[in-house]
């Protein structure tokens, strides 16, 4: 939950390049691993509980942010940004992590599609 905090008031007083500076300073790490299936996917599920019960809404964004942060050992776990061009309401942004293709935290339903712009290594 702390993670989230922090992730969440530095997206919102720092510039975006100082928040990036800052956090890309964060996930140095002097070796790098490969966490476990279920432990990713307790990860995931930790940081959208912890999301769900602050009383704020946190968006896809810092959660992404967070799960990467807590599994910045593995190197293999790109943060996607993307835009959905045919939204109802014209433009969505939306950030996800991913491992082997597959989406950790930040799925969409079926019928939605996002189309990567920036991936975070």
């Amino acid at each position: 939950m702390v993670v989230l905090l922090v992730i969440k008031a530095s997206l919102r007083f720092l510039s975006f390049n100082q928040f990036k500076k800052a956090y890309a300073y964060t996930l140095r790490v002097r070796q790098a691993g490969v966490y476990p299936k279920q432990y990713i996917a307790d990860a995931a599920w930790a940081v959208q509980t912890a999301a769900f019960r602050l009383p704020f809404a946190l968006t896809c964004l810092p959660q992404a942010l967070a799960l990467k942060y807590i599994l910045r050992c593995d190197p293999d776990m790109p943060l996607h940004i993307g835009v959905q061009t045919a939204a109802p309401q014209g433009f969505e942004a939306h950030a996800w992590v991913e491992k082997d293709g597959h989406i950790v935290i930040g799925a969409w339903p079926e019928e939605t599609n996002y189309r990567p712009i920036w991936v975070w290594q």
